[in-house]
């Protein structure tokens, strides 16, 4: 199914772990809706995306609640006119990333005026010390209050997003947990903190200032959300995502992980159709300018069938659903765990592989106790 990402590339503030493509400049941010229109229109134009129907659109950054719900507007709208079919006049999903403490009714329902339908709510923490040290600007009540009124005012989808492994003692986060699992939300996507050199806590830890969260630490954290998650009837269906039944997974996302094609729109954006993925610059004026030109400011890469059934494992193996080795020799003529016998033989005797009964046929998965690992276990079928 395939879905169109959108990429707001502005931030009022920079988080100290964050490494995506973004400006704390908002100065130019109408430069940027008028460039991002015409690309919309340079994209339908190229004819690439002829004959696909979108059921998706989301939008993420950045942060896409900076954006004035009017301009915001404005964009869904010249989306639908060029992306949208006779047979399909509305996506299926529509998804935008807001910060808790853009959240107010005014902004709410021109979110809904736009036609956004499923709001991810970036919380991270609602422990204030670690939102402060994280350099968020909201606090753990004010992300309680934007969840509740935003299921108040109509949003029936409603994502958090959580990060484990932080400087933090585990009754903290625990609490975390047990707040975000008692809102009125069906969907949560959390991530262990990662350290990337370009960011202040890549910087801190390189100085010796912080230090990395030891895996017991992490796998701990993991784990306490993993069981609590359960027990609270969501269901684990990727490795960082677990939802309320089939209706409360991410739509847009799955179709990452399933391999279908997507466009990407904004400075920071990628794409992906016909083995191709392409990425558009990730700089703002640069973007602006080479679209106010006409011209698609992309790199792209031709991925061969080898690249594609790596691919096709990794990210399969990272959902509940799993991979059949089979399908994976029909569709790109390898089939890895032939070729990687060995691994083969030592993942499936150990329980790091196991049948699932998700699909018909013979399909495996990573087992939930061993997804940490996952990326490890994955890499060791990969054909080269």
């Amino acid at each position: 199914m395939p879905g169109i990402y959108v990429h707001i590339p502005f931030c009022r503030t920079a988080c100290h772990y964050c490494d995506f493509h973004f400006s704390t400049s908002l100065q130019r941010t109408g430069e940027f809706v008028t460039a991002l229109l015409k690309e919309v229109r340079l994209r339908k134009e190229s004819g690439v995306w002829d004959g696909h129907e979108f059921n998706t659109l989301y939008f993420g950054g950045g942060t896409p609640s900076v954006l004035p719900s009017e301009d915001l507007k404005i964009i869904t709208d010249a989306i639908t006119a060029e992306f949208l079919t006779e047979n399909l006049s509305s996506f299926k999903e529509t998804t935008i990333e807001v910060n808790p403490e853009d959240v107010n009714e005014k902004t709410l329902q021109g979110w809904l005026d736009a036609g956004f339908d499923r709001l991810s709510i970036g919380v991270q923490s609602f422990e204030d010390s670690q939102l402060e040290w994280m350099n968020r600007k909201h606090s753990g009540s004010e992300a309680v209050k934007a969840v509740e009124l935003a299921h108040k005012m109509g949003f029936n989808k409603i994502s958090l997003d959580l990060i484990y492994g932080l400087p933090q003692s585990d009754k903290e986060w625990k609490e975390t947990v047990n707040k975000a699992l008692n809102l009125p939300i069906n969907h949560i996507s959390c991530y262990a903190l990662t350290v990337e050199p370009k960011t202040v806590l890549g910087h801190r830890v390189s100085e010796g200032v912080e230090k990395v969260a030891p895996d017991e630490k992490i796998e701990a954290d993991y784990e306490y959300l993993c069981s609590a998650a359960k027990e609270a009837g969501f269901i684990h269906y990727e490795v960082s995502n677990w939802a309320i039944g089939k209706e409360g997974r991410a739509v847009h996302n799955s179709g990452y992980w399933s391999g279908d094609p997507y466009v990407g729109l904004g400075p920071g954006a990628h794409g992906f159709q016909d083995n191709i993925r392409y990425a558009v610059v990730s700089n703002n004026p640069k973007y602006i300018s080479e679209v106010g030109r006409g011209l698609l400011p992309d790199s792209s890469e031709q991925l061969n069938r080898i690249d594609r059934c790596n691919e096709s494992l990794m990210t399969g193996l990272r959902t509940d659903e799993g991979v059949s080795f089979v399908e994976l020799e029909r569709r790109w003529g390898v089939n890895p765990a032939v070729v990687n016998h060995e691994a083969w033989k030592k993942w499936t005797g150990s329980g790091g592989l196991i049948k699932t009964d998700c699909k018909s046929g013979e399909y495996y998965r990573i087992p939930e106790k061993m997804w940490l690992i996952g990326d490890s276990i994955s890499s060791d079928f990969f054909v080269t």
